[in-house]
């Protein structure tokens, strides 16, 4: 198992930094939005898997969902999530969140075994929000793609993403391993196309199908640091 890897997909929230309480923190500075908060987690979760094609065409129904169930107009529910929303969550990352610990010596081992890396997350603002957990220069150099789904058009664990991801690197699916830490996106995309999965131990940690490793980061980093030994199947 993960013998012959050539890629790698991190996911990033709860996977290259410990997410804990950042909800909480949302509602916290943003007090008069918590029904907008509560809303927008209400569809994400109805458009799980959703694949609309194109960024303009997720947005527009994005927008259309949270108007039905909040006081928004539509153009007012983007530029709530795009400004205030996410702005809120790049602010919060600055000032509570770090990254993992040994994440510039993992990505800096995988470089050096020229193993390509990208980072895609559901949500977007992917770069600033990197940024935002102090990534340096000579990490950022590593990282071959930052990627949203949003930018896709569509949300996890909807297949083609992966895919084009895949593509972008310069891989097939099967020389590509996903590391994030939920099983039912990032393990469900995986599986949907054939790559590799490796899920991350969290506070909130759920296993959909139990056919893959489940490892505290910690663990994790101990393999890649150690060689990437393949794993007996």
């Amino acid at each position: 198992m993960f013998s012959d890897i050539k890629a790698i997909i991190f996911d990033l929230d709860g996977t290259l930094y410990n997410f804990k309480w950042l909800p909480f923190r949302l509602m916290w500075f943003l007090p008069t939005d918590i029904l907008r908060i509560k809303a927008d987690r209400t569809v994400r979760k109805s458009l799980k898997g959703c694949d609309f094609a194109t960024p303009e065409a997720y947005l527009a129904e994005y927008a259309q969902r949270m108007a039905e169930k909040t006081d928004f107009k539509s153009q007012d529910a983007l530029n709530w999530y795009i400004n205030r929303y996410m702005g809120t969550m790049c602010f919060l990352l600055k000032r509570y969140y770090s990254q993992r610990p040994q994440l510039a010596e993992v990505f800096a081992r995988l470089h050096q075994q020229k193993i390509k890396i990208a980072v895609f997350s559901d949500y977007p603002r992917v770069h600033q929000r990197i940024r935002a957990l102090d990534f340096s220069d000579e990490t950022m150099t590593t990282i071959s793609g930052i990627f949203s789904a949003q930018d896709f058009g569509s949300q996890k664990p909807a297949p083609r993403p992966f895919l084009e991801i895949a593509a972008n690197l310069g891989v097939t699916p099967n020389q590509c391993l996903v590391v994030g830490d939920r099983d039912d996106t990032d393990g469900a995309g995986a599986r949907e196309t054939g790559m590799g999965f490796i899920q991350i131990e969290t506070h909130k940690t759920k296993i959909i199908e139990a056919n893959h490793p489940v490892w505290s980061w910690e663990d994790f980093a101990q393999w890649v640091l150690e060689g990437m030994e393949p794993l007996e199947d």
